[in-house]
């Protein structure tokens, strides 16, 4: 049996290019030879059963390079129990974040709308739009459910900067997965202590503009609703 690698990827929510981190590793480390578990904790419900599952995982022999999950913060039941079964086996932390709530809310929104359409067109909720695919277009969004979605972003990321576990941990911001994924990838496998073999080719692209006018034609009803609101000292964010 070989010793893998192990990692354990928490995201705040969602639209911090997991999926494009996630999919560039397996290609520079080849399909084959790794297992990466996506957010199964969406139906893996108990703190008991988490944590049941994470011992089964990374207790079992295999003769794979890497092993490792992402999980959505939201979803874990008890990140205290979690972050002390990483530090008690040395499991490394990969903390993916996006300092932009305002663009993680629109992002978020728009990937739900997009999610609903492939379903309706495929069968299958895409929440990340492969090259290749036209990504969704202009599209008003709800302003109430911005607000909330924006509060649940900024509430999410003060979580996951508290999750600090005693264990080696790799802390990834999404400005740095536009600059280069392919190379983040790379170097996330050397710091896991993995040559990079290959090189990766991105398969997903950015869904929104950087240029929020061009996604949502109601943009002037969401600075309004923002600059109502509790969280308006976050208005720069639009045009950050």
């Amino acid at each position: 049996m070989n010793t893998p690698a192990k990692f354990w990827m928490m995201i705040p929510w969602g639209r911090v290019g997991s999926n494009l981190l996630l999919n560039n590793i397996k290609q520079i480390v080849g399909d084959y030879r790794c297992e990466l578990v996506n957010e199964n904790f969406s139906r893996i419900r108990s703190p008991e059963a988490q944590i049941d599952w994470m011992n089964e995982f990374y207790d079992a022999e295999t003769d794979l390079d890497l092993i490792g999950c992402k999980q959505n913060l939201r979803r874990v039941a008890s990140p205290d129990q979690v972050g002390s079964l990483l530090a008690n086996r040395g499991i490394r932390l990969i903390r993916l974040r996006r300092d932009n709530y305002l663009k993680v809310a629109i992002s978020q929104l728009r990937g739900e709308i997009y999610a609903e359409r492939s379903r309706a067109e495929t069968g299958v909720r895409l929440w990340g739009v492969h090259v290749g695919r036209a990504p969704l277009g202009p599209q008003p969004l709800d302003a109430k459910r911005f607000l909330r979605v924006v509060a649940l972003a900024k509430d999410t990321d003060h979580r996951l900067a508290c999750f600090t576990p005693d264990t080696p941990t790799l802390d990834i911001e999404y400005e740095q997965l536009l600059a280069g994924s392919d190379r983040v990838a790379a170097a996330t496998c050397e710091w896991l202590g993995l040559s990079a073999r290959r090189p990766a080719t991105p398969k997903f692209i950015k869904a929104t503009p950087d240029n929020l006018e061009e996604a949502v034609p109601n943009l002037p009803e969401l600075r309004d609703a923002l600059s109502r609101s509790t969280l308006r000292d976050l208005a720069h964010m639009f045009d950050d």
